[in-house]
């Protein structure tokens, strides 16, 4: 099924990035209607590289990040709750469902399309027995109408999350309130954001880099979360 996916950047994150759209390319380009990348504060270099792929679209914020001081630093979580913000800002604008909301920091294994469900209204990445159950690594929106509504009830509930987290846990509280009211798909955490080596299976899709804990520079993430964990034979081909 044809679609578009959706993620934030910025120049701290680019080793990340180069890996996620080629690898989401090698594997969707053919069901690929568009990239939109929120700009973070990408540099000049970033936005040629980025431009030079037929499908990216890159959307203006009003926000500017390093990440120099690392992965729990005021800069990241900001970040990373602009993300939200912006998607709703695209769909008020654009009908571009389907549309998959992706971290950056991610290595697509396959056809994300053949995950796509138009009879959820969304589906989202669940994470079982877990207190915070949803993810908002991964969520796909297929029907305009009801992201929306959902979209900005999870923009209004972040800021009264008062975890360093905020994006996953304001989701898993708005889901007890929309599950009655829109059709909410599951997709388990291990298909599209697998983050253990022995876990990768033929059913994985998507697996994640996560951070797991504080890194002081953006350097030492990329070493801890890609190299140290055994993903770099996988990442060669998109370095």
């Amino acid at each position: 099924m044809r679609h578009s996916i959706y993620t934030v950047l910025n120049s701290a994150y680019m080793p990340f990035a180069k890996i996620f759209i080629q690898s989401y390319l090698k594997y969707n380009f053919h069901n690929c209607d568009y990239i939109f990348i929120l700009d973070a504060g990408l540099a000049e270099n970033d936005i040629k590289w980025l431009s030079n792929i037929r499908n990216v679209e890159i959307i203006n914020s009003n926000i500017s990040t390093s990440f120099k001081d690392g992965n729990t630093s005021e800069e990241w979580t900001t970040t990373v709750v602009a993300k939200t913000l912006g998607l709703y800002e695209l769909l008020k604008a654009y009908d571009v469902s389907p549309i998959i909301m992706i971290d950056s920091d991610c290595l697509v294994l396959g056809d994300i399309s053949s995950l796509i469900d138009t009879t959820y209204h969304m589906q989202i990445c669940h994470r079982l027995n877990h207190e915070t159950p949803m993810l908002g690594s991964y969520v796909s929106i297929n029907d305009r109408v009801a992201g929306l509504e959902i979209l900005n009830r999870w923009i209004e509930t972040i800021p009264s999350i008062t975890t360093q987290w905020k994006e996953s846990p304001a989701l898993s509280k708005i889901y007890l309130e929309f599950v009655d009211k829109f059709n909410l798909g599951l997709i388990p955490e291990q298909i599209v954001s697998c983050s253990k080596k022995q876990d990768v299976n033929e059913e994985v899709k998507i697996i994640h880099f996560k951070s797991g804990a504080a890194h002081k520079t953006i350097e030492e993430s990329i070493q801890k979360r890609i190299y140290e964990r055994g993903w770099g034979e996988l990442i060669k081909e998109f370095e």
